[in-house]
């Protein structure tokens, strides 16, 4: 049997290469508690007050 050592090599890289990319994306989308509030808070003196 013969192996092909680009797989061997490049797979490793290739998934650490889609999970940064997944965890860019994620980090990105996540939001602070306190960006929160203040958007509520923004919203609130926009449509309430």
């Amino acid at each position: 049997m013969v192996m092909n050592h680009e797989i061997i090599i490049f797979t490793p890289i290739f998934a650490l290469l889609i999970g940064f990319i997944l965890l860019s994306i994620l980090k990105k989308r996540k939001r602070s508690a306190k960006s929160i509030y203040k958007l509520i808070d923004d919203l609130e003196k926009k449509y309430i007050y």
